[in-house]
């Protein structure tokens, strides 16, 4: 039963991740277009949604280790998986960078640096479909 709860926290949480990726990309083109610092309100949501998609990496890593750990552990786990565990880094480390450039712009009460977090965000456009692409592969029959 354990699993079962641990899966569908995992699922919820790619999904809130995924939402939270593709809504703030969404909003950050429309935002450096204009070439303008966003309303307040639109940085206010921006910086939720950066907050709620870095927890739902955080989730995403917390609930895949414990699945593990219930499964037989590291070594049992085949080179898909690997593989894909790269393309989560790469995730987890863009989202946390970017966390942190808004938390830092939000304690600084400027706007963030939407140039570097777009640069950033690139690690998580190679992570990401390495990641869905090779944990398929890995959990195939």
């Amino acid at each position: 039963m354990l699993f079962a709860i641990l899966k569908i926290i995992h699922m919820f949480a790619l999904y809130v991740g995924g939402a939270a990726g593709i809504g703030n990309g969404l909003l950050t083109a429309k935002v450096m277009k204009a070439d303008q610092p966003p309303p307040p309100y639109v940085g206010q949501v921006m910086g939720m949604i950066g907050k709620m998609g870095f927890v739902a990496i955080v989730l995403l890593w917390l609930t895949g280790i414990a699945m593990v750990a219930m499964t037989g552990g590291w070594a049992a786990l085949n080179w898909a998986f690997w593989v894909k565990l790269v393309g989560a880094t790469l995730v987890l480390a863009a989202a946390s960078m970017m966390t942190l450039i808004g938390i830092k712009a939000e304690k600084a009460g400027v706007p963030p640096d939407l140039k570097k977090i777009k640069s950033i965000s690139r690690l998580a456009h190679v992570g990401l479909p390495l990641a869905v692409i090779f944990a398929v592969i890995a959990f195939a029959p």
